[in-house]
């Protein structure tokens, strides 16, 4: 009777993760290349700045000054902590930061188009994956995984000069694979961990990690004004990715390898220090569902009308397979094969979804590779779609 009990239990424990197991894998046979069936529901698509940006990760909207900001990585082909790329013999270039002003009618691509002048850091080791801005104070929060360990940085940005100066960088235990920020203001800020252990410590590991679906990433906090005092973790998802304020009070995470999206409340508690003095609030998540999406979704944002949007990767696998090859990749070589290295063969998948009207695809298909984050400027009517390991940027207009 006992040994009864005990195997019931385990068959209650394995069961459920089985069958999660068993629908992520399914909807990745669905999306293979043979069976993906074209989504589109955009009035118009275009691209830009083919010739001058790529491997564009992170993109986040400035509405009120018709600006986008993106963060863009050449040396990710060689650079990848995230994919587990590391072939740094081959040399690494440098990432940038660009702003982009797409509401200016009249603009050339190369008006149109700035690079951030990076003051106070060592641009040749700057590779930004994700990007937030804090209107109030000016300051400009980057995810920088660069070979000398992954930190977040923190700038002072001028659009009037274009430049960006590092004012602060944050380095800490607790930010050991960081992946995608939320600032709360006053330099407080929530940033994910995808993975308890990054590809830089063991490739073999951290992909076991991901399609086991093991609740590896993370969910941290931090007071940048106090971080020894404040950092903590606050939250495990797995392959934590993008991340996003719904609205004042509940945080949506992207899970890659789950294949959904987490909802938590936020809460802040105050206590009372002294008669005249509040502490800082004390930050605090709970779990308040999930929703699974039909691909692996990256970053997240959300627009002027409180939807969430999410790009990601329908055929994980055919991501995987172009970060591979990258390494080998020269768009100025003279051999073909080096050249061949820099096509992007992955298909892009964009959709959005509201508590009211559940998930609605917009874009899925092969005009843009490897998708991983979508924005949307709702009073003008355009959205961007950045792709991971494509050329440009694409605008989308409904």
């Amino acid at each position: 009777m006992a040994r009864r009990t005990i195997y019931l239990g385990l068959l209650a424990i394995v069961i459920p993760y089985l069958y999660d197991r068993y629908v992520a894998l399914s909807a990745l046979a669905a999306n293979r290349p043979s069976k993906l069936k074209d989504v589109y529901n955009f009035r118009q698509h275009e691209f830009k700045f083919r010739d001058s940006i790529r491997n564009c990760e992170d993109v986040l909207l400035v509405e009120e000054k018709g600006l986008a900001i993106v963060s863009c990585d050449a040396g990710r082909d060689r650079w990848n902590t995230v994919m587990g790329t590391f072939a740094q013999h081959k040399g690494v270039v440098g990432g940038g930061l660009y702003v982009y002003d797409y509401a200016t009618p009249g603009l050339s691509e190369q008006d149109a188009l700035a690079r951030l002048t990076l003051k106070n850091i060592d641009t040749e080791d700057f590779h930004p994956l994700g990007i937030e801005y804090e209107r109030k104070s000016g300051t400009l929060y980057v995810v920088n995984h660069a070979q000398t360990g992954s930190v977040i940085e923190i700038f002072d940005l001028d659009f009037k000069t274009t430049t960006a100066t590092r004012r602060q960088t944050f380095r800490h235990a607790l930010a050991f694979s960081p992946n995608s920020i939320q600032a709360l203001g006053d330099g407080k800020i929530f940033f994910t961990n995808d993975h308890f252990i990054p590809a830089a410590m063991s490739p073999i590991l951290s992909k076991i990690e991901t399609f086991s679906g093991v609740p590896g990433g993370s969910v941290v906090y931090v007071d940048l004004t106090r971080p020894s005092e404040t950092a903590r973790t606050l939250a495990r998802v797995p392959f934590a990715n993008g991340i996003a304020m719904l609205n004042s009070s509940t945080l949506a995470v992207a899970s890659t390898s789950k294949s959904g999206i987490y909802f938590f409340s936020v809460t802040a508690d105050y206590h009372l220090q002294s008669k005249n003095h509040i502490s800082p609030p004390e930050y605090h998540l709970k779990s308040q569902g999930y929703i699974r999406t039909p691909v692996a979704p990256d970053n997240i944002s959300v627009d002027g009308n409180g939807k969430l949007l999410m790009a990601g990767h329908p055929f994980a696998l055919a991501t995987m397979k172009v970060s591979r090859g990258r390494a080998n990749c020269d768009p100025d070589s003279r051999k073909e094969e080096d050249r061949k290295a820099c096509d992007c063969t992955a298909a892009g998948w964009v959709a959005e979804w509201t508590p009211e009207t559940g998930l609605r695809e917009l874009y899925k298909g092969y005009d843009i590779c490897t998708s991983s984050t979508a924005v949307r400027d709702v009073g003008r009517g355009i959205g961007l779609v950045t792709g991971l390991y494509d050329r440009g940027l694409m605008l989308f207009k409904e």
